[in-house]
């Protein structure tokens, strides 16, 4: 037992280095809360508040106003047999999302308001990213790998596919 407690200590202080340069970029309670679920939920859904999805709307709506109107660009879908209009929206110019979401599908109604959304988060390579991000983006992939790494997992709300 005491063996077991001497290694869990000498991987929560790697843990906490490795995972420092990670934590200092995290912007809102938002990014926080989608790592700790990242590592210690198991790849476990995580619903989206009303308050969250809130302000995550907010800015889909914005993003859309910027690409040229509510629907413009968006794919439609049928839920349940209605329709809705689905848009992967950038999250990386909000500093309350862009290390939590990236980029997201955003559910639009026929009327252009935002009514769900679906991400998942991982750890995957990208090349919009910048050198640091991409490199702190690997070392989490490597976590992944290991006994005590975290899992990639569903991010979602209201309507979606």
């Amino acid at each position: 037992m005491i063996f077991f407690k001497s290694l869990w200590k000498i991987f929560e202080k790697r843990l906490t280095e490795i995972l420092k340069p990670i934590a200092e970029k995290l912007n809102s309670e938002f990014e926080k809360e989608c790592l700790m679920h990242y590592l210690l939920k198991g790849g476990e859904t995580l619903i989206v508040s009303d308050d969250v999805f809130k302000r995550i709307a907010e800015e889909a709506v914005k993003e859309q106003e910027k690409a040229g109107g509510k629907l413009q660009g968006a794919t439609p879908v049928k839920i349940n047999g209605k329709q809705y209009y689905s848009k992967c929206i950038s999250f990386y110019n909000n500093d309350e999302f862009d290390y939590a979401l990236g980029c997201a599908t955003v559910f639009f109604d026929e009327s252009g308001t935002p009514v769900g959304l679906r991400d998942y988060y991982d750890f995957d390579p990208a090349e919009h990213r910048g050198d640091m991000e991409e490199k702190l983006t690997q070392i989490m992939a490597e976590l992944e790998k290991t006994p005590f790494g975290g899992k990639p997992y569903d991010i979602l709300y209201g309507i979606y596919i």
